[in-house]
């Protein structure tokens, strides 16, 4: 079966936005779910398909999605509402043979590092890892969705670390917040633990390889390169001018809230995509996420200038 009709679940999102566009250029017919008239009125404005639905009723999600050879899910759900949601669409493509893609994400690799220190641990797309006990409902949801490889279901997941680009994403703006709070540019402790990043772009160009090579059952990393937070955060200020310095727990909450502060700065989260890689022929076109702060997309953003 052809995947040239795909429906994406979050298209209206960040990485939803440019896995749409990749999808568009290789000439694929594109459908977003869409939650409101509005939304479905901003994907056609963009020349896609839009189809109303609710994600809360996973059913009626399922029945429009087997009206489609292939679905995309990169929309945020609660981690607990997860099985629930993908189960559901699994059941509709069992024995069908067509592509489904869940995309997680590299905290289930999460290592605590409090004090902001430099870990050695990074895993491929298979290695053995313990996951933290707040991420373990998502690796159950991860090793849910490839089992129905079994079932003649091209199911397969794919696990970003940091995005970057655009201006956009979670961690940098939060760094940029931290500006906008405190007047200076914070990272924890020594600053010197990092998630593995890939550019939004490069990331969006693995799901439709995937689409057109990807494995049942497979996981599929994205990893461009390293940068730890301390330098996101001097890079944050050079672009906007203050200092950066850094900050204990306590005030990391303070500025960042009693989830985020720990899941986007106080973790290791390193990995690496040689399956990717090889197995999809995935060369990723951007590496440099500190200039696209100091002078790219985040000093257009926060600055106004650059570019």
């Amino acid at each position: 079966m052809s995947d040239d009709n795909i429906l994406v679940i979050g298209a209206g999102g960040y990485v939803g936005t440019s896995i749409c566009e990749n999808l568009a250029a290789a000439g694929k017919a594109v459908t977003g779910l869409a939650r409101s008239p509005e939304s479905a009125a901003q994907l056609q404005a963009k020349g896609y398909g839009a189809v109303e639905g609710n994600s809360e009723d996973p059913a009626s999600i399922a029945d429009i999605a087997d009206g489609f050879d292939a679905t995309i899910i990169c929309a945020a759900l609660p981690f607990e509402d997860e099985a629930d949601f993908l189960r559901a669409l699994l059941d509709r493509y069992e024995g069908s043979g067509r592509a489904i893609i869940f995309t997680s994400g590299t905290a289930v690799l999460s290592i605590e590092t409090p004090d902001g220190e430099w870990r050695e641990e990074s895993f491929c797309e298979d290695d053995p890892f313990v996951a933290p006990a707040w991420m373990q409902v998502r690796v159950d949801t991860e090793n849910m969705f490839r089992s129905y490889a079994s079932r003649d279901v091209r199911a397969m997941v794919i696990r970003p670390p940091l995005i970057w680009g655009r201006g956009a994403s979670y961690q940098i703006p939060a760094i940029f917040d931290s500006i906008e709070k405190t007047g200076a540019s914070c990272y924890r402790g020594l600053g010197l633990n990092l998630y593995s990043n890939v550019h939004v772009d490069d990331l969006a160009e693995i799901y439709r390889l995937a689409l057109e090579k990807g494995q049942a059952g497979a996981l599929y990393h994205a990893v461009a390169g390293e940068a730890n937070f301390r330098s996101l955060a001097e890079a944050a200020a050079q672009a906007m001018g203050c200092e950066a310095r850094s900050v204990d727990t306590q005030e990391a909450v303070e500025i960042w809230g009693e989830r985020f502060a720990p899941l986007f700065f106080g973790v290791s989260s390193r990995s690496r995509s040689p399956r990717t890689r090889a197995e999809l022929g995935w060369k990723p076109q951007h590496s440099d996420v500190i200039e696209d702060i100091r002078n790219g997309s985040y000093k257009v953003r926060y600055a106004g200038e650059g570019e």
